[in-house]
């Protein structure tokens, strides 16, 4: 079997013709990063001018889909504007050439026809070679609407131990799609989900050629930290349960339903915030909170006697947590809280709300102490608010956290603050 992915208008007999918005021709109506083929089904997929319209996660996805359909050497055809050419054409052309270059580029404002990224040759390369293609080829030509075009060809791997790990990591992105669990509309989440599931390819890798069954516990440890639901998604598609017995596995299914019952990873995000708040610190405490979370969920594994105690433990921990909305627990996207913490306080600064920007600074800070504008904006409320016990201590705090902070225009920043700090010491002595 043959299919042609995003077939559009265009029929063509000798493959099944699939797209997800144009039903006129299309013999099946499916989402790329959803084919609803079997696996190793499929000799040749045809993608002509469709990744264009796919976000790089999307398309991440869909690669992952291709090659799960695909026979063992089946073969991969990709179609798509040649950005390279298309910024040339633009650059020499007319101006009314230039709208048509435009149209290749960025595709017109139609469902299913809006262009997303335009991806060059050295990027294709690498996202096709991730998802375990190779005989990676290209070639440059004017296809028949004289679009500067790029055409890949690329087979799936025959390396009977990397198809299996390929293979395990294309179901597992299926599961994720199918569950609801992935939102692409969230590149800073996808990132950090596309991180983890990376990982897991390489611990994989290491266990078929070590197999130890120290190395699987490990993995399913670290995910337990990291992403609580993926330990369910992997068990599930995981093909090779020899390194551990179905005794095992119950007892990690059943560790995992507890976690997520009581929201682990919400319990990691409220001991982040609750730790000490000392500038420069946020490495520390993030390296002291994964320390805890990997002790405890390794009694919780092993030790039986500890259990109960533990999970009485986690109980109420969890009903003194506040947060609510994480799935992930991730360095980046703690910084992204914390950030989004501050934009708020910035609002509340500039509209004179005072209280509630102390307030968004202050939470800005317990997510992350390595900040120096966290605290300089938090000193500059505090002075708003006529609290100058606390002022000079953070003021004090703004200066020698900035001091190991690496920016540019760092000595007139430092000028800047200094110069507020002197005013505001000079203010109390008077």
């Amino acid at each position: 079997m043959k299919i042609n992915i995003g077939c559009g208008k265009k029929y063509d007999p000798d493959y099944v013709n699939i797209d997800l918005y144009e039903s006129l021709v299309a013999d099946q109506l499916m989402s790329a990063i959803n084919l609803t083929f079997e696996d190793n089904a499929v000799d040749e997929i045809k993608a002509i001018q469709i990744i264009e319209h796919l976000s790089f996660f999307e398309l991440t996805y869909a690669f992952s889909e291709f090659y799960r359909v695909l026979n063992s050497g089946g073969k991969l055809i990709l179609e798509t504007p040649d950005l390279k050419k298309s910024c040339e054409t633009y650059i020499n052309s007319s101006n009314e050439q230039k709208k048509e270059v435009l149209g290749w580029l960025y595709g017109v404002p139609h469902k299913g026809l809006q262009h997303k990224l335009c991806y060059p040759p050295f990027l294709l390369t690498e996202l096709l070679k991730n998802a375990g293609f190779e005989n990676i080829t290209s070639n440059y030509f004017y296809n028949e609407e004289a679009i500067p075009t790029i055409r890949f060809t690329c087979n799936k791997n025959n390396d009977t131990n990397q198809i299996g790990i390929f293979q395990t990591l294309s179901h597992l992105r299926k599961n994720i799609v199918s569950q609801n669990k992935v939102d692409f509309t969230n590149s800073f989440l996808c990132k950090e989900q596309e991180d983890i599931i990376s990982y897991i390819g390489i611990k994989l890798l290491d266990m078929e050629n070590k197999g130890k069954k120290e190395l699987f516990y490990n993995l399913i440890i670290e995910l337990l930290i990291k992403w609580p639901e993926l330990v369910n998604i992997l068990l599930s598609v995981i093909k090779n349960n020899i390194l551990i017995s179905e005794v095992e596995l119950t007892n990690i299914r059943s560790m995992t339903a507890f976690l997520i019952e009581h929201n682990f990873v919400n319990l990691l995000y409220c001991s982040i915030r609750k730790g000490p708040t000392n500038p420069g610190t946020q490495k520390l405490i993030i390296y002291s909170t994964e320390l805890f979370a990997r002790n405890l969920i390794k009694d919780l594994l092993f030790s039986k006697e500890s259990q109960g105690r533990i999970k009485n433990k986690l109980q109420n921990i969890g009903q003194e947590c506040l947060e609510s909305d994480n799935i992930i627990f991730s360095p980046l996207l703690i910084e992204k809280k914390a950030l989004d913490f501050y934009y708020i306080g910035l609002k509340n600064y500039h509209q004179g709300k005072y209280s509630q920007a102390h307030n968004m600074f202050l939470k800005a800070i317990q997510f992350n102490r390595d900040n120096f504008k966290f605290y300089w904006y938090l000193g500059k409320t505090l002075v708003k608010l006529e609290s100058p016990p606390h002022v000079r201590k953070i003021y004090k705090k703004t200066l020698r956290l900035l001091k190991l902070t690496n920016i540019r225009n760092k000595e007139e920043i430092e000028a800047q603050i200094q110069k507020e700090f002197n005013l505001i010491k000079s203010n109390l002595n008077t």
